[in-house]
């Protein structure tokens, strides 16, 4: 983020570590059903918003901290 010039980015993720790493980075985290995680172990370890593949996300993008 550094790099880029800005905090305003989100992380996408699969697991817990992925959530974990970016909140210590002050970050929200979408995540998508493909690390062996369920979408309600996902939501109780904080990600903002879970979708089952990427073509999901892109169809509700509006919906997510993206927007």
């Amino acid at each position: 983020m550094e790099k880029a010039g800005t905090r305003d980015a989100v992380m996408v993720g699969d697991s817990r570590w992925d959530i974990e790493a970016a909140a210590k980075a002050g970050l929200e985290t979408i995540c998508v059903i493909t690390g062996g995680w369920s979408e309600q172990e996902l939501r109780d370890h904080g990600a903002a918003a879970v979708f089952d593949s990427m073509a999901h996300v892109l169809e509700h993008l509006d919906e997510t901290p993206l927007r």
